[in-house]
């Protein structure tokens, strides 16, 4: 069954645990922070739409959760300054043609796979890919999952099943921010 409560309270907890300013200032960071973020805000979206029974916008939104994450991390160890720069522009159409030259997804985890001290992370992105990310561009794209869920009772395993996925995801985007902020450091210096 899914506990919204708790989770609610984990992550409460969790929000004070990183709520440090950045460790450095700089654009990079700024932006790793920024997409970690959203990437919460996608999980608390995940979590209204389970609450719902909303299984197709449970699916989009819990991929959109899973790439901004990524994005995040990709940011923070292998974004060039002008990707960040592109990323981190004012909205207007110029910078909105300009920011599609940024990777997609595979080619990002592709990077990312060559930085030996995320390894154990990038075990849990890639199994994360390997396993959702068929039937989540299904719902993304109205494929064959949204047609079959639109027309048949969605089972509360498989809700009870993304809600966990999502409570994963938001746990490394807290992951992410702790690095961020250096969380760990301030403990440390309390003690």
């Amino acid at each position: 069954m899914m506990d919204f409560s708790k989770t609610d309270e984990l992550f409460a907890r969790l929000k004070e645990v990183v709520d440090y300013p950045l460790y450095e200032e700089q654009p990079r960071f700024k932006l790793a922070l920024i997409l970690a973020v959203s990437s919460m805000q996608y999980s608390d979206a995940v979590r209204l739409l389970c609450s719902q029974d909303l299984i197709l916008g449970v699916g989009t939104t819990l991929r959109s959760q899973y790439e901004a994450i990524v994005r995040s991390v990709w940011v923070i160890y292998c974004a060039t300054d002008l990707q960040v720069e592109k990323l981190d522009a004012t909205l207007n159409r110029e910078t909105q043609q300009a920011s599609k030259n940024i990777p997609l997804l595979n080619e990002m985890l592709g990077e990312l796979d060559k930085i030996p001290q995320i390894a154990n992370l990038l075990v849990a992105l890639h199994e994360f890919k390997d396993s959702s990310w068929l039937p989540l561009n299904s719902f993304v794209h109205a494929g064959i999952h949204a047609v079959f869920w639109t027309k048949h009772k969605v089972p509360q395993e498989l809700l009870e099943q993304l809600f966990r996925i999502s409570n994963g995801l938001n746990i490394i985007a807290f992951q992410t921010i702790g690095i961020l902020t250096r969380a760990g450091s301030h403990f440390v210096n309390e003690i």
